[in-house]
């Protein structure tokens, strides 16, 4: 182990000396290691402690997996976890092909679930394997961790990499979730592995392995794809002097070769269906733009409902059309045009991000770590969170971040990771995929640590624990109340909606009550409970709080519309719903299933002629939108409804009806 005042001595060796020959191989690594490494085995020794490490991290998984299958979630995923579900189901009933759409999503974790569902034929066995696949994929990484860090600060280091990751409560937590993290921290881990055996020994085999996950991982994770050109500049920059630039140009040319290989045919794809180059999916645009305009707080999804459909209708005012490029491109101008305008303001909100990428609460975008650790005793019986995590990573990258070309690598991932996060918005699990390479930074500081204590050397000591104490104040302050934004409210709406999958609608009224409890002003909330209300046989409830939820939000054009459709099927007077509809369709003139409804409130009233435009509108909106939109099968319904009813009052109907 070496001092601070010996680091930098070491990390200018590490750029400048160690490439003076291939002979300088053995410095890439622990010495313990080296020999073995070029042998191209696993030293036998290191089995002992990584599958003590491994058995440990399912002690705590197990046990949690079956306290979670008590959740509603487990059985009726919800947002993204049921949209990749859904997709999963769409894969395996088309070969592989998906819906004739540009993909919305990054596509590997579908491909996961669609291979679970596979293998067993009926839901709820695919739902539970998923999660068993994903949990041991949680604690291998753990595994893969422990070899990691031995391999770039020793034996002890690499122990407590591996023990902190197997007991870091948050990743217990994400590893069950039906998302992608436990498989994007494994590819992103093996990937690691994978490039330190090619810097130990360089050739194109190794650097096309590396490069074949890195490519799995951006179908995963597209913005994790930066890793591609850090690892390409760091390999030129190491290797260009050592090496003939030839030699250098196969292995760059391989590992871009490894990443293309799995992309090229989810390109290809998206290129068939839309004519135009979609790498791996359509909405990198609305997430650069969810982080980087002037109403952003830098870590709140848009979420579905009235802030969804707001941003929806911005997007068809500012297009013209409804197609998934033309989506894509109008919110990344967007997100660009807010830099160009407001750079001060983008500057500052960048600052926030970062500020927010080391905070130590997980900020949720689907269901909270703390409403996990509320009902799961596992969770609150693993003693580490990135509170204590993430002040230990920040203080050994500021001892050993240029030590080796490992640490190298290792920070230069952590950069390249925080910078794809808060180039769009951050939330808790946007960060796992670094959590491996943080416990070894991690485990590094506590080695040093004691050695210092150990050696007597206790003015270093004391900077370092100085130091500790700083990181740790940064990491667990709350400068822009964060928690408090992100309070219970969204916890209990979610468990409504995962009521609703499940058909339990007495339970979902009463979540969502909570949730409105928690906040009065949940313009969604009001209105799924209205929803719930009505179908549970009580419309005059369901009419008052979707009125609550028009009070909030005047623009949600889509409650209007229920709240119409009740009176029309309740048969109660129509000037109320009327009123609700105009209101609404001033704010979004173009939403076809509002206009469709607003025709049919009108053949009920006799006034045909307003009826007619009303229904030569939604025509006209309508024919510019693509199969494609999440709303266009239940507008199509309501427009042929409304088309129907028109024509047996004798209104003429456009055409194209």
């Amino acid at each position: 182990m070496v001092g601070a005042a010996e680091l930098q001595s070491v990390s200018a060796r590490s750029v400048n000396g160690m490439t003076a020959s291939p002979d300088n191989r053995k410095e890439l690594l622990n010495p313990e290691d080296a020999g073995r490494a070029r042998a191209g085995a696993l030293p036998r020794d290191l089995w002992v402690p990584m599958g003590a490490i491994v058995l440990l991290a399912m002690i705590f998984r197990v046990p949690y997996l079956f306290e979670i299958r008590e959740w509603p979630f487990f059985y009726h995923p919800i947002l993204d976890s049921r949209t990749q579900y859904k997709w999963a189901a769409i894969l395996l009933n088309t070969k592989g092909l998906g819906n004739p759409e540009v993909l919305a999503k990054a596509p590997l974790y579908a491909y996961f679930l669609a291979f679970n569902q596979w293998l067993f034929d009926r839901e709820p066995q695919s739902l539970f394997s998923a999660r068993v696949i994903q949990l041991v994929l949680g604690a291998v990484t753990c595994g893969l961790t422990y070899l990691l860090g031995r391999r770039a600060f020793g034996q002890a280091a690499g122990i407590l990499a591996g023990l902190m990751l197997a007991l870091y409560s948050p990743g217990i937590f994400r590893d069950g979730q039906l998302l992608d993290t436990a498989l994007a921290m494994f590819l992103a881990t093996t990937f690691l592995l994978v490039v330190f055996a090619a810097l130990e020994a360089p050739s194109r085999g190794r650097w096309f392995g590396a490069g074949l996950l890195l490519g799995l991982l951006g179908l995963a994770r597209p913005n994790l794809l930066l890793l591609g050109p850090v690892t390409a500049a760091l390999l030129v920059g190491w290797f260009l002097r050592e090496r003939q630039a030839k030699q250098v140009g196969r292995m760059v040319a391989a590992l871009a070769l490894g990443v293309l290989v799995p992309i090229l045919p989810i390109t290809a794809r998206n290129y068939l269906i839309s004519g135009g180059l979609v790498p791996i999916s359509g909405t990198g645009g609305i997430n650069l733009y969810t982080g980087n305009n002037p109403n952003s707080d830098g870590y709140s999804p848009i979420p579905s409902g009235i802030a969804w459909e707001r941003t929806s209708y911005q997007a068809h005012a500012g297009t013209g059309k409804r197609s998934a490029r033309a989506h894509d491109a109008y919110w990344r101008s967007e997100a660009l045009r807010f830099w160009r305008q407001q750079p001060l303001s983008a500057l500052g909100l960048l600052a926030k991000k970062v500020y927010l990428y080391w905070n130590a609460y997980e900020i949720p975008n689907n269901v909270s770590y703390d409403w996990g650790r509320a009902n799961a005793s596992v969770l609150r019986m693993a003693p580490l969170t990135f509170a204590v995590v993430g002040p230990l990573s920040l203080l050994g990258i500021a001892l050993g971040a240029a030590r080796t070309r490992p640490t190298w690598l290792l920070t230069s991932f952590v950069a390249a990771n925080m910078l794809a996060v808060v180039s769009f918005f951050v939330c808790g699990r946007y960060r796992m995929p670094v959590l491996p390479v943080l416990c070894v930074f991690a485990g590094w500081a506590l080695v040093e640590l004691l050695r210092l204590a150990r050696a007597r050397m206790l003015g270093r000591l004391a900077l370092g624990l100085a130091g500790l104490a700083v990181f740790a104040v940064f990491v667990n302050s709350d400068a822009y109340k964060v928690r408090r934004a992100r309070g219970a409210n969204r916890d209990w709406y979610y468990l409504g909606q995962s009521y609703v999958m499940g058909g339990d609608y007495v339970r979902a009224i009463a979540a969502f009550r909570q949730a409105t409890e928690q906040n009065p002003h949940d313009a969604d909330a009001y209105a799924l409970l209205g929803q719930m209300e009505l179908r549970t046989g009580e419309p005059q409830a369901a009419a008052e709080d979707m009125k609550r939820s028009l009070e909030i939000a005047p623009d949600f054009t889509t409650t209007a519309a229920r709240l119409a459709e009740l009176y029309l099927a309740q048969g109660w007077p129509l000037e109320e719903p009327e009123r609700l509809l105009h209101r609404a369709l001033e704010f979004q003139p173009r939403h076809v299933w509002g206009l469709a409804l607003l025709t049919r409130v009108h053949v009920r009233q006799g006034r045909l002629q307003e009826a007619k435009a009303d229904l030569e509108r939604a025509t006209e909106m309508f024919s510019t939108w693509n199969r494609a939109d999440t709303r266009w099968g239940a507008s199509a319904n309501e427009l042929m409804r409304a088309a129907e009813e028109a024509r047996a009052a004798g209104v003429a109907i456009p055409e194209g009806l």
